[in-house]
């Protein structure tokens, strides 16, 4: 289940990509970035319904974005996401630091699936370690981020297709403001970890699985420093 959480923050990277592509990412162009640079990303189909962006304040909105499973896998979507706000201070976009006040991503579904050669989350994970190139990151110069608030609300995991989880909201508040800006990579770590531990809690709390081993619920003291606490 590690690896699984990471894809809700590629909904994150896919609009924060567009801003950085594009000069004048409004409405039409920023859907058909995210649907290019999501589906090279991660080497599946990337789909929006609709997009609304205003420049002028760094508000952004995109609504029914699916994100699909790689090839090898059956169900239709590894991701789906009723709605994704963004709220971002359009003067950092051309600083070294970019400051995003808020992403909050609503009713997100996740399918776990397993297949011959690891879980579907396993294959994305590794498409995006490839094409961002997150385990060299911090090797050179890098666009670093402060994010005030992050919530997920209304998630629901299916694992494997026998159980549908709700998973608690999350917010997470001031990620990179204690050291001056996070990496990418650091980043997702952070929420990777908080991710991954409230949905082992709540597989353990449904009683369907009697064992959830490898899994490092107290890791959270990881995100302590991101998180300045």
């Amino acid at each position: 289940m590690k690896r699984a959480s990471t894809i809700l923050i590629v909904l994150v990277v896919l609009i924060i990509a567009a801003f950085f592509v594009l000069n004048n990412p409004l409405g039409r162009l920023v859907k058909i970035a995210i649907e290019g640079i999501g589906s090279d990303l991660i080497k599946a189909e990337v789909n929006v319904n609709s997009v609304n962006i205003f420049a002028s304040d760094g508000r952004g909105k995109l609504n029914g974005l699916k994100l699909g499973n790689p090839k090898g896998f059956n169900a239709d979507h590894a991701v789906k996401a009723d709605s994704i706000e963004l709220v971002i201070e359009p003067l950092s976009l051309t600083k070294e630091v970019v400051v995003l006040h808020k992403v909050f991503i609503d009713s997100p579904h996740i399918i776990y699936e397993q297949g011959e050669n690891g879980n579907n989350f396993d294959v994305i994970q590794r498409n995006i370690e490839s094409n961002l190139g997150i385990k060299n990151e911090g090797k050179g110069n890098t666009k670093r981020l402060i994010i005030d608030s992050f919530i997920i609300h209304n998630a629901r995991v299916n694992y494997n297709n026998t159980i549908d989880l709700s998973i608690p909201d999350i917010e997470l508040r001031n990620i990179g403001k204690k050291t001056g800006g996070s990496t990418p990579a650091q980043v997702t770590r952070a929420i990777i970890i908080e991710l991954n531990s409230r949905i082992v809690l709540a597989i353990a709390k449904s009683a369907a699985i009697g064992s959830v081993g490898g899994v490092a619920i107290g890791a959270g003291v990881a995100v302590k420093n991101l998180l300045g606490k």
